[in-house]
Order: C-alpha cells, then structure tokens, then sequence
C-alpha cells in the first residue's frame, strides 16, 4: 500500500473535532520488524531514560484511548443507555481472573435479554481500582430494555452490582461518565508499570463508530466565532530520520452543521 499524506483530520459525533497539523501526516504504509524491535527489551532491563520514556508513552496510550471511549459513548448513547457497576465482594486483584469473569458475565447477560448466544448486547468497560486494591467494573450498557436488580445480582453473583439510568446535563458531557474512570492514576508510575499490558478496556464489536475523515488542505479552515465550542494549540513530535521535531497542532471543537 502506497503511502499518503493528510494535515486534518476531522472526528463527527454529537460535535464536530477538528486537528489541523503544522507536519504532513503519514499513514497507508507499513513499518518492517527490525531486529532491534523483534527484541524489544523487557522494562526491568531498561535504562531510566527507556523507562520514562515507556511510561510516557501509556499515559499518551491511555489518554487517547479516553478520547475514544468518550466517541463510543457519544455516537452510541440513547434514552435506553444505563451505566452498571460490578463489585467483587472479595478483595481480587488478579487482573487474568477478574477479566474471565466479567466476560462471563456479559455472556450471561447477553443471553437474559436477547435469549441467544450470538453477540448482541451493546457495551463498553473498563475496570479500576478500589481502596482496598479490589478491581471493579464500571460499564456502560446501551439500548438495553430495564433489568431487575434481582437478575444482575443472579448474573453476577461474584458481589453487589449497582445500574442506574444516565441523566447528562448536555449530550456534549455524556461521553465523560465512564471515560475519566480511563485516566484514573496516570499520574503514577508505580501504578502504570504494575498493571502494563493489561487489559483494561473492553467494547462490543456492534458499537457504531464516529465518523473519522483525513485529507491534506493547503490552507487552514476557517470557522464561525459562533460555532467554536473549544479550542487550543499545542506541540506534536515525529521522528525524521535520526532526529524528533515539534510541530503545532490546532484542535477545534465546532456544532455540527445539522443542528443549526
């Protein structure tokens, strides 16, 4: 696959985002496995500055990940969308175990209302921490009819559960229920390198997806003072060559043109 260029990148939900880059942007190739990469050295055997430079990459990982947690969210809410919590009653850590479980409960689940096997419930998950260091699931169900709180404490069986309807004070905050779960202790270290290669965020394969458009413009985009919602600048950095340079990168968040 050739490769090809863009310098704007524009993500529609329930808002329109707009990145306008001061670097072309490659994308449509692909990167050869050099033996240095197939390699990889493990983190323990790293050097500080290796090792702050991991780190900085999974917080950078998780915060877009935020970002696209809150599109799901945005693109698939509904009046029958209900946020669930999922609490072990026992002190569990064990990420391998708590995962299995939780998967088996959304197969339980998915079978309750659909009374099939074949994947149709809607969702999207991730797990924290607890105080006590317990993991627990936050979720968010999307056009699924009211559930008894008898039957979820049956499906789970495993501590207590908790649902409620979501009631967002505007349709521009209702990705934010469960995505700033995402970013929870970012800030430290120890947390990310204990739980590095874990799986924390789990989605339907049936979630509809924001529409995402790229393409090169010669000239930046001009747009209604009305219209902005949000906007800032801030640096980007690529490798060329050798070397890593900075380049600006203007995000801008408008109303979409359909709610005019």
């Amino acid at each position: 696959m050739c490769t090809r260029f863009y310098n704007t990148k524009t993500i529609q939900s329930s808002i329109t985002e707009i990145y306008e880059y001061g670097e072309a942007i490659a994308y449509g190739y692909t990167i050869p496995i050099t033996n240095e990469k197939a390699q990889r050295i493990a983190f323990n055997d790293a050097t500080p500055e290796m090792k702050k430079e991991r780190i900085e990459r999974m917080k950078k990982r998780y915060l877009n990940e935020r970002w696209e947690i809150s599109r799901l969210i945005d693109v698939n809410y509904d009046n029958y969308t209900s946020f669930l919590t999922l609490t072990f009653k026992e002190n569990v850590q064990d990420t391998e175990y708590c995962n299995y479980e939780f998967m088996k409960f959304i197969k339980r689940l998915n079978y309750k209302i659909y009374n099939t096997k074949k994947a149709t419930l809607k969702y999207l998950a991730v797990w924290e921490l607890q105080e006590r260091g317990a993991i627990h699931y936050h979720v968010m169900l999307f056009s699924v009819p009211k559930i008894p709180y008898t039957d979820l404490s049956k499906l789970w069986k495993l501590g207590s559960v908790n649902i409620q309807k979501i009631d967002a004070d505007s349709k521009e905050n209702r990705g934010r229920y469960l995505s700033k779960y995402f970013t929870k202790n970012l800030d430290d270290p120890q947390y990310l390198i204990k739980f590095m290669g874990k799986k924390r965020f789990f989605s339907s394969k049936n979630l509809k997806k924001p529409s995402v458009i790229v393409q090169y413009n010669d000239e930046k985009i001009n747009f209604k003072e009305e219209d902005i919602l949000f906007q800032k600048e801030f640096l980007g950095k690529k490798q060329v060559g050798n070397e890593w340079i900075t380049y600006p990168i203007r995000y801008i968040k408008i109303k979409n043109v359909q709610e005019e």
